[in-house]
This record gives C-alpha cells, structure tokens and sequence, in this order.
C-alpha cells in the first residue's frame, strides 16, 4: 500500500513538471493530479494548448500594450489581435 502512495505521489511530481514546462501551474496540477488522478491529470496537461513563450519574452522592444484592453500585441502590429482596436 505505501508503494503505491509514493508510485501516486512520484506521477503527481511528473505531471507538475510537464504542466510547468507548458506554461500552466505546477503546484495546481501537482494537486489535481494528486485528488484525481496522475493518469487523468497527465492527459488533461497534453490535451490544453500549450501557453509557454518558449524563448520569445514580452519585454518594451518586442510588444506595445493596447490602449483599449491592455493585452500585449507585437510592436509592429496594426491592429489588436484580442480587440480589433486600430494603432
């Protein structure tokens, strides 16, 4: 029985990793998959979309913030991606 505990608890570990690397919060996919289950857990982090910059970084020479709904948008942009307002 304690094996499997710790074999449950090592899976939780691994899905927080993964999750981490993906953009999305290790320590709430680390409970998740803890209360669920690792397997259940683990699927649902490959399934979401991916929301990690990888190397890109919003940083004032790459991204302006838009004046009406105050998301980042690359410098050269024309028009907002989430609002359609015009620059």
């Amino acid at each position: 029985m304690f094996e499997l505990f710790i074999l449950w608890l090592a899976l939780a570990i691994i899905v927080a990793i993964l999750a981490s690397k993906r953009g999305r919060s290790g320590i709430l996919w680390f409970l998740i998959s803890v209360v669920i289950s690792p397997l259940i857990a683990g699927l649902l982090v490959l399934v979401l979309s991916n929301q990690s910059l990888g190397n890109k970084q919003i940083t004032v020479k790459t991204h302006k913030k838009c004046p009406d709904c105050a998301e980042f948008v690359m410098r050269d942009a024309k028009v907002c991606k989430h609002c359609g307002a015009n620059f």
